[in-house]
């Protein structure tokens, strides 16, 4: 097997193989592009769930956060064309006696990286959080892209 350098670390306390069955696998949904992007948290079954909307001049973007506050939540238009929301979840204490039979709320660091369906600015950009939903507004850039080059006359 070859040993490759990859952005999709494996974080687990899993053998080798089980890492690299997960690097390849998040290696092939990027290779399928906005498709893999979309599909990736459904097959996840885990992170920040969001609803896009375009309307008019602008791309709303809506994720539930629950139990989280504004104070653990940033947002980053790391292009025109996508949107990151990372969240830090604090652990809660476990409590003593307490005997666990399932225990699926995670804490830490989630993101969740959103492929917009148009091209946006952070002009005029406004975000709202309230009761564990967060509301990203961005206006979208006018479709004609760059600026006019006048073309003169030959002599």
């Amino acid at each position: 097997m070859e040993d490759k350098e990859s952005p999709y670390e494996c974080r687990c306390a899993f053998n080798e193989s089980i890492c690299e069955m997960h690097r390849r696998f998040h290696e092939m949904m990027a290779e399928a592009g906005r498709a893999g992007q979309q599909i990736l948290p459904v097959i996840r079954g885990v992170g920040i769930p969001v609803d896009v909307r375009e309307i008019e001049g602008e791309v709303v973007v809506v994720a539930d956060l629950p139990g989280m506050k504004s104070s653990d939540v940033t947002i980053r238009l790391t292009s025109p064309e996508t949107l990151r929301i990372t969240a830090r979840r604090r652990e809660v204490p476990e409590e003593a006696g307490e005997g666990y039979v399932i225990r699926e709320r995670v804490s830490g660091e989630m993101t969740r990286t959103v492929n917009l369906p148009a091209d946006v600015t952070d002009e005029g950009a406004s975000a709202a959080f309230r009761n564990g939903v967060l509301t990203v507004r961005l206006k979208k850039v006018s479709g004609e892209e760059g600026i006019e080059i006048p073309i003169g006359e030959e002599d």
